[in-house]
């Protein structure tokens, strides 16, 4: 590889490094605010009464499984400084057995970014814009897939994301849930599910998932740091069985 390719590749990598292309903290404002629009910790303690454990996880995880395939849009918030900013989004595709696409959306030079598991089960990357050109092969556990969640994009489906709560359960996390919710940042009723820390029910907050009543898969993923909100993804316009093709997937 020559100096010039190699340029072109940092840059690139720069660019994409970290999923920074969700950061569009330049937008002028929210489609919702989480803290007028999701319950505060101390509601979120109070409402959820009811234990949980794997149980019930697997059975949403038996749920997700059943779906053959799934497109929704992903929209991303996160919390500094106590200011909540919008991060942008993806449109996400997904077909059974780990096929997925996301494709990103911004107001930056990051906006058309491709991120797709291809049938072959390879991961890879392009750029928007201009670098669309450019694509690279990406590892399972790359940096280039983590989220400000704490999540990979790559383990981001639903049935993978009720994997990790199962994973939380049995390394000492407690939940508990309300069966049946109206919160502001959704529509319709909504179970809401509060895994805390350890089994105390002063446990700091670790994440809130709100699942829709209607269709049993998460509309809302909200993620704590030190029993703070810190992120939040909602899931929009959920569209399932659609008989998505694998070329959709191809790169």
């Amino acid at each position: 590889m020559n100096w010039q390719s190699k340029t072109l590749v940092a840059l690139f990598l720069s660019i994409f490094c970290s999923l920074s292309f969700f950061d569009v903290a330049a937008q002028a404002s929210l489609e919702i605010d989480p803290d007028s629009s999701l319950p505060d910790t101390n509601a979120l303690k109070s409402m959820a009464k009811s234990a949980v454990g794997t149980a019930y996880v697997n059975q949403l995880k038996e749920k997700a499984a059943k779906l053959h395939d799934y497109k929704c849009y992903c929209r991303l918030y996160t919390r500094k400084g106590g200011v909540w900013k919008d991060y942008g989004g993806a449109d996400y595709l997904y077909k059974y057995r780990g096929l997925f696409k996301a494709t990103i959306k911004t107001k930056d030079y990051r906006n058309g970014s491709v991120v797709v598991r291809d049938p072959s089960g390879v991961i890879k990357g392009c750029g928007g814009g201009t670098l669309s050109f450019m694509k690279i092969t990406l590892k399972e556990d790359s940096r280039t897939l983590q989220l400000p969640t704490g999540y990979s994009l790559a383990q981001s489906d639903f049935g993978s994301l009720y994997e990790v709560l199962a994973t939380s359960l049995n390394s000492g996390a407690a939940a508990s849930m309300t069966q049946s919710a109206n919160v502001k940042a959704f529509p319709g009723e909504v179970s809401i599910i509060v895994l805390r820390s350890a089994p105390a029910p002063d446990s700091p907050i670790l994440e809130v998932l709100y699942i829709s009543n209607d269709t049993k898969t998460p509309v809302g993923w909200h993620t704590f740091q030190n029993g703070v909100p810190h992120a939040l993804v909602l899931f929009q316009n959920l569209e399932t069985n659609k008989g998505l093709s694998e070329d959709l997937f191809a790169f």
